[in-house]
């Protein structure tokens, strides 16, 4: 059961540094439209400078979402795991009671 929490904590880590990575590519597009005056060059940067912060943004949310999901399902692994080796312990003292002792 462990085995899909490593994929979703991968997720959880890298998925800010990809959303970085399209929004440093983004950059370098946001200076196409400088080519008049002051005023309409700032006005082009800013639009499309907000354009790309889009993918960091959303790589942020799916992070937060994944290392949600990475941490409440890792709980509830521990959780059963020790229900699981708790009830072994009680079956092996159950059944270490009910066999007759054995000399040697």
């Amino acid at each position: 059961m462990k085995k899909g929490l490593d994929s979703l904590a991968t997720v959880a880590s890298t998925a800010p540094w990809i959303g970085l990575l399209g929004t440093v590519m983004g950059i370098p597009t946001a200076f196409i439209g400088c080519a008049g005056s002051a005023w309409s060059c700032r006005a082009a940067v800013v639009a499309r400078l907000s354009v790309s912060v889009w993918p960091t943004a959303l790589s942020i949310i799916v992070a937060l979402a994944a290392l949600c999901f990475y941490k409440y399902l890792r709980a509830k692994v521990e959780t059963f795991d020790s229900e699981m080796h708790h009830t072994c312990l009680c079956l092996l003292n159950d059944l270490g009671r009910s066999l007759p002792p054995t000399r040697i």
